[in-house]
């Protein structure tokens, strides 16, 4: 009985250890994928604002990764403007002064 109970444990033991060896290497590589990723769109960047040496001036390249910051924020309109740049594109948000009593979502 205790044979059957310790190969039976000893199962799950392996089981757990194999998710958790998934789990850990998809971590690994999800990571590797965004490093990849904000290289490549860094070369994009200085490719199109023409930096040829070190000596030219360097172009704003984005972050990838979200701030956990609340989505309200204390400047009005801010929140889409993050959300605009989340999705990759460029933009200028127009704020007029009746504007700031509004709700925005």
């Amino acid at each position: 009985m205790y044979i059957v109970l310790g190969i039976f444990l000893l199962g799950v033991l392996f089981v757990c250890v194999f998710i958790l060896g998934g789990i850990f290497a998809r971590h690994l590589i999800m990571d590797a994928l965004d490093e990849a990723r904000q290289e490549r769109i860094t070369e994009d960047y200085y490719r199109l604002a023409g930096c040829t040496s070190k000596s030219d001036p360097k172009p704003y390249v984005p972050p990838t990764v979200r701030p956990k910051t609340p989505r309200a924020r204390m400047i009005p309109h801010m929140n889409t403007l993050d959300r605009l740049l989340h999705e990759g594109k460029r933009g200028t948000i127009m704020v007029r002064a009746g504007d700031r009593n509004k709700k925005v979502c």
